[in-house]
């Protein structure tokens, strides 16, 4: 089962360059890990949800980098076994993104995962394999990776494209969020997950909060597996970030390997995991889920 990390990534850039209806969001704060989701309604047009997106879009428009440390916890379907893990993400227009996350409970700092977005290819660190694998994205805008998600979402897959490729609605609306609901219509994205659920703060949000802005993420695999994933410190437009914070770096001793990217099989395999050598270089805080 592919990684999800990247996706949620490719999804924060596809807010940040849509131009017409920003593609979905996903599953958030309301919904307890391990709880059955009920099945979605079929899509009908929600005056709301359409409100939201517009709102979603002017805000994004705006917006040309994106920066949030992370708290991520992982569970098994089987045995119930967590692991908790700690990092951050950043993004930037169009299509550049790095992501890492820790394994809090591991002594030995080798468990984590890490990718490098730098507009051309996608570079997975592993470090527990010590391995580097490079996807490269496709060249022209729209054409996506070979049904692969990951790399269709940063190759350049459009808002409209998006919404016909995922049945999203507006799942609760309260004080602080909104949450929207998203679900994969083709049977490709199915196979990496099956629900997400976005808890994105709301046009009211006061303070130091910016609407719109993802505060938790809900994931559903095929297998039952469940990931929460609780955003801290959003920044956007981050003073001093641009193309060199998503350079490649290379780690001597480790092997370095080429995925083939094909229109029949996409990319397929375990997604390993990049080590952002350097980090971000920008600060974590405490951040809130609740803006009160």
């Amino acid at each position: 089962m592919r990684p999800v990390g990247l996706t949620l990534a490719g999804l924060i850039l596809v807010g940040l360059a849509a131009q017409a209806q920003p593609p979905g969001g996903g599953p958030g704060v309301p919904v307890t890990p391990g709880a059955t989701v009920p099945p979605a309604p079929p899509p009908a047009a929600d005056p709301k949800l359409d409100a939201h997106l517009a709102g979603w879009e002017r805000t994004m428009q705006g917006v040309g980098t994106f920066y949030s440390a992370l708290d991520v916890k992982k569970t098994e379907s089987v045995f119930k076994k967590e692991r908790k893990y700690s990092g951050s993400v950043l993004c930037m227009k169009p299509n550049f993104a790095r992501l890492r996350l820790d394994n809090v409970g591991d002594p030995t700092k080798a468990d984590y995962e890490a990718y490098i977005c730098n507009g051309r290819s996608i570079f997975e660190y592993n470090g527990l394999l010590k391995t580097i694998t490079e996807y490269k994205l496709n060249p022209n805008p729209g054409g996506g990776g070979g049904d692969h998600l990951i790399l269709d979402f940063l190759g350049g897959m459009k808002a409209a494209d998006a919404k016909r490729r995922f049945q999203m609605t507006l799942f609760k609306e309260d004080e602080f969020y909104i949450y929207l609901d998203i679900r994969p219509l083709l049977a490709s994205d199915r196979q990496e997950f099956e629900q997400v659920r976005f808890a994105l703060f709301g046009p009211g949000v006061k303070g130091q909060h910016t609407p719109y802005v993802p505060a938790q993420v809900y994931i559903l695999k095929p297998n039952g597996d469940t990931e929460s994933w609780t955003f801290k410190d959003q920044r956007t437009q981050v003073p001093g970030v641009n193309e060199k914070a998503f350079e490649y770096v290379p780690i001597p001793m480790w092997q370095f390997k080429q995925a083939a990217v094909t229109p029949a099989a996409g990319v397929g395999g375990p997604g390993a995991q990049p080590v952002l050598p350097g980090g971000t270089g920008l600060p974590s805080g405490p951040g809130a889920v609740r803006p009160r």
